[in-house]
């Protein structure tokens, strides 16, 4: 063997070995990040599989004194207690169908001339808009309950969704204009030049390019709204009939002869009755929720 040979083996082996110990290194940074992150997912599940247990226990397994995590003997018919909320949750879907749509409808409306249009007074109008944003909601319980009052919905459902027909929020509408500027204005002027109007622009080509954003905010709308309390609270007054799921529940759970051990497991399973809707929507859109506004109007 030359030494020109030699030489080359060596090199060989040396790079065999940096390559090795760049893959032990690899493996070891994976195995230690994976390591944390089932140490995080088990700490933050630990509260709501706690709850899931708890209200698969039965009355005497809770009175019994025992402290344990799995419940002995599965009681599914806890779950039973949905059926005295049933109508609390056809209101708040009513709520959170109503505002998860229009709410992020109208907003797009209200982006729609401030993106794609020039106006007298537009950056006048801009910023007294966003500058709504500075009032505390504090601020506004007052006032807003006054004109509730006046108009004669206290006590009434409509009372929680009938805001999602007035813009959904300042800070929606400026999350659609900056979202609706990636749009090239050559797409207006193409369907101008084909004869479209600015309505056929908006819900023809503007609006469904706007997709992405629409569903992130019917989701943050949905998930804000489904076990809502102040709300509620402040407008429904004492129509019971009225009720959201989540003040329904807050009067069950704080009256007197609900308070006992013997309830305690009913009262887990309505919990977790009441936190399905927003995990499930996490789970089914959470690429739309992390990642959805980040892309602009266009591919490509």
């Amino acid at each position: 063997m030359t030494d020109e040979q030699i030489i080359t083996t060596g090199e060989a082996e040396f790079i065999a070995e940096i390559k090795k110990r760049k893959q032990r290194r690899q493996a070891g940074y994976y195995v230690a990040k994976y390591a944390v992150a089932v140490i995080l997912v088990v700490f933050f599940m630990f509260p709501y599989l706690f709850m899931v247990n708890k209200s698969l226990m039965s009355a005497s397994e809770l009175l019994a004194g025992d402290a344990h995590f799995f419940p002995h003997h599965f009681q599914i018919s806890n779950y039973s207690i949905v059926k005295e909320f049933w109508g609390n949750i056809l209101n708040t879907l009513q709520v959170v169908l109503i505002n998860g749509f229009f709410g992020p409808l109208t907003s797009c409306i209200c982006a729609f001339p401030f993106a794609r249009h020039n106006f007298k007074g537009k950056k006048f109008m801009f910023a007294f808009m966003m500058s709504t944003v500075l009032l505390p909601t504090a601020v506004l319980m007052i006032p807003q309950y006054f004109l509730y009052s006046q108009l004669n919905l206290i006590g009434k459902l409509s009372s929680q969704w009938i805001g999602a027909f007035w813009g959904g929020g300042a800070l929606n509408i400026f999350l659609v204009i900056q979202f609706m500027r990636t749009i090239p204005k050559d797409v207006d002027n193409a369907a101008r030049v084909d004869g479209a109007n600015e309505y056929q622009i908006f819900l023809f080509i503007v609006f469904p390019l706007c997709f992405n954003v629409f569903l992130y905010m019917a989701i943050g709308a949905v998930m804000g709204l489904w076990m809502d309390f102040q709300s509620p609270l402040l407008y429904l007054g004492n129509a019971q009939d009225q009720y959201t799921v989540g003040l329904a529940f807050y009067y069950y759970y704080t009256s007197s002869s609900n308070v006992s051990s013997n309830m305690q497991n009913r009262l887990m399973a309505m919990c977790v009755v009441m936190s399905l809707v927003p995990l499930l929507l996490f789970l089914v859109f959470q690429k739309q929720m992390i990642g959805g506004i980040k892309i602009g109007g266009l591919k490509g």
